[in-house]
């Protein structure tokens, strides 16, 4: 399915999901309600009297709100709820009710809540079945689209070579939701099409075509070797008849990039981006990198100067360690952190080398000679690290990302490895929290590239909420 037709469903069922938690309180309220109020008095005596007004519960429900979506955006997955199949929704469901049933639980006993437990039990069932209600209908709605033929998208594909073919295929695995080839258009007239494939003419036929067969959009897979002139006249026809047309951009470059429709005032500009461009993601993940900067350095600051004079007095040298480091595309900056090393650290680097236990250019070594007693409980906690908050504060790195390399590393890696300077270094990211110095550097390289081609607003929740089980493990550190 198109991607902008499935953002839509998506961000449908996500807004029918928050409003099943308002429905579920609703229906869970007024059932407690009735059945004291109207019960017999043998089942009524079961049930404590006392029931607070539902504006309490709406607000207690509205203050959770957040976690509400939190939940359900780690557990549901909406960037492909529509590729999977109902009973897995089903089970997805389910993990998001046990988990919402165990905070619930765990916010109404920690804060002295004065919540009915059959509202709380029933609220945890009415909301699970609408949540599977909701996408048996999204999932009947989509499936309807198949069966009426004023509901289908057919579809027209200008090609008839293996990409076309890819492409046909592409298209009609999503038959199910409506999606039908009409046929492939061949570049010239005589040409002899493949057996396998339902050419019902050429490109130069396409007028009578059209008249002949109903056809919503047009899939025009170009070549370097097709005339723009015939791409010209497809588009101007198809803009005269109403008919969207779509060109594939493929053969433009080998790419794996995002690509959009840009413009410069008037000029239109066609964007291949291999960094995420959700503005609104990568907005949200500045504020939340704000957020949590100042969280950490106001929560950790009594605890940053104890550490601090416990530097200063097992080992000669500053309480913090300062280093130039790689940003954004390569802009340097000087990252912070607690020194964990002897003083003149770096001078000694040259007498050690040689035991290097990481591949690349990066140097980690698992009983380093210059790491002070104080500096591998630093390290091995990761505690070293919280200064880099005041780096995130200045707006040099983020919570999540990359980790900063050293000017020296950069000048070794690939061309490909290189793209992982497309985005803020980090104090944390997948390397962190899937084994750090127990992973070869190769795979540190992929897991960052992985990082960045996946990126999320939600992804780096999921990160920093994984950050928290993999630092007091300590598993990978050194």
């Amino acid at each position: 399915m198109f991607h902008r037709q499935h953002q839509l469903y998506a961000n449908f069922l996500l807004a029918a999901d928050v409003l099943a938690g308002l429905w579920g309180l609703y229906l869970a309220y007024y059932l407690r309600y009735y059945l004291v109020r109207f019960a017999p008095l043998e089942i009524s005596s079961f049930f404590n009297p006392e029931l607070l007004p539902f504006r309490d519960y709406l607000l207690y429900f509205l203050i959770s709100a957040p976690l509400w979506v939190l939940l359900l955006m780690l557990t549901q997955r909406y960037s492909a709820v529509l590729r999977l199949p109902l009973g897995v929704q089903a089970f997805r469901v389910l993990q998001f009710i046990v988990a919402t049933g165990f905070f619930m639980g765990f916010l109404t006993y920690s804060f002295k809540l004065l919540v009915s437990r059959p509202v709380f039990f029933a609220f945890w069932i009415f909301a699970g079945l609408i949540l599977l209600f909701n996408r048996v209908i999204l999932y009947w709605l989509l499936r309807s689209g198949n069966t009426n033929e004023h509901s289908q998208i057919k579809i027209l594909i200008a090609g008839t070579d293996d990409r076309a073919r890819r492409v046909g295929q592409l298209v009609e695995s999503y038959k199910m939701w409506g999606y039908h080839v009409v046929g492939y258009l061949s570049s010239e007239e005589g040409q002899e099409p493949p057996q396998d494939l339902k050419v019902v003419g050429s490109t130069k036929e396409l007028p009578r075509l059209l008249h002949e067969h109903v056809v919503d959009e047009i899939i025009f897979l170009g070549s370097q070797r097709r005339n723009l002139e015939e791409f010209e006249g497809l588009v101007e026809l198809c803009q005269d008849l109403g008919i969207r047309i779509r060109v594939a951009t493929d053969f433009l470059l080998n790419i794996t990039s995002e690509v959009s429709l840009e413009y410069l005032e008037n000029l239109p500009m066609l964007t291949f981006s291999p960094v995420p461009e959700d503005t609104i993601g990568i907005l949200a993940k500045r504020v939340v990198d704000v957020l949590v900067a100042l969280v950490l350095l106001v929560a950790f600051a009594p605890f940053a100067l104890i550490t601090g004079a416990f530097i200063k007095l097992t080992s000669s040298g500053p309480m913090f360690y300062r280093q130039v480091r790689c940003g954004l595309y390569g802009r340097k900056f000087e990252l912070v952190k607690f020194r964990t090393m002897i003083e003149g650290a770096e001078d000694k680097l040259w007498e050690i080398k040689h035991l290097n236990e990481m591949g690349g250019p990066v140097f980690k070594m698992r009983n380093d000679p210059r790491v002070t007693p104080l500096g591998r409980v630093l390290r091995k906690f990761s505690i070293d690290e919280i200064p880099q908050a005041w780096n995130v504060l200045k707006g040099e790195m983020s919570m999540v990302g990359p980790r900063a390399p050293l000017l020296d590393e950069v000048q070794h890696y690939t061309t490909k490895q290189r793209r992982r300077l497309s985005v803020k270094p980090g104090i944390t990211c997948l390397w962190q929290v899937s084994g750090r110095n127990d992973i070869d550097f190769s795979r540190w390289m992929e897991l960052d590239l992985e990082y960045i081609d996946n990126w999320s607003f939600w992804l780096d929740i999921r990160i920093m909420l994984r950050t928290i089980p993999a630092v007091f493990s300590a598993r990978g550190a050194r």
